[in-house]
């Protein structure tokens, strides 16, 4: 089973990221790469707050602790930034679903910078 959901895991077509209660970064796979410009190894064990703007890091922190309170699902809030290692800002949906009761989720991350363009 553990091979299995490894498989999908990295395989899926948006982002997916587990993050740990006290917000590092547990496991990415590829598209977080693709889309942040880090590899995973740059991104594990490192803070989540590393991949947004720092506009709005210092509020994060506070709503991670809501983290395992209830689900979230994909595009429940308006849009959301994130930070990209060269420095650019991307609007992304985020989904957060709890994995367990320690406070482990999983983020689903979706580039929506297309959607917006069009939108706009």
């Amino acid at each position: 089973m553990d091979e299995q959901f490894r498989l999908l895991f990295e395989v899926a077509p948006s982002g997916q990221m587990i993050i740990a209660r006290d917000g590092s970064i547990a496991l990415v796979n590829r598209e977080v790469e693709k889309q942040f410009g880090y590899s995973r190894e740059e991104l594990i064990g490192q803070n989540v707050e590393l991949l947004m703007p720092e506009r709005f890091r210092a509020g994060h922190k506070a709503l991670r602790s809501q983290y395992n309170d209830q689900i979230r699902p994909m595009g429940a809030r308006p849009y959301l930034y994130g930070l990209r290692k060269d420095g650019t800002e991307f609007p992304v949906e985020i989904g957060l679903n709890p994995i367990n009761t320690d406070g482990t989720v999983l983020a689903c991350i979706a580039d929506v910078s297309e959607r917006k363009w069009n939108e706009e």
